[in-house]
């Protein structure tokens, strides 16, 4: 029993280190990336570059798109 317990305290003790070792890694190597490039989309239908929080207003319903049935992102009207 003092065993499994001794392995369940290494396991969470590495796990730990493993997870706080992630936030100092790296994400990408090479070039530093492009200021809005990717948190930018482009709407198919009305072609409107849309940022993160105006995608999520569209999926909530706090915002129309002019081709409201065919974007995307709109949220259905008849969905809660």
């Amino acid at each position: 029993m003092d065993i499994l317990l001794a392995a369940l305290i290494l396991g969470l003790a590495v796990y730990f280190l493993f997870r706080i070792g992630r936030a100092f890694w790296p994400k990408r190597f090479g070039s530093a990336p492009v200021p809005g490039s990717s948190s930018r989309l482009r709407c198919p239908l009305c072609g409107d570059r849309l940022n993160n929080a105006e995608v999520e207003a569209l999926r909530q319903g706090r915002r129309k798109c002019p081709h409201m049935a065919e974007c995307p992102y709109q949220r259905s009207r008849w969905l809660n």
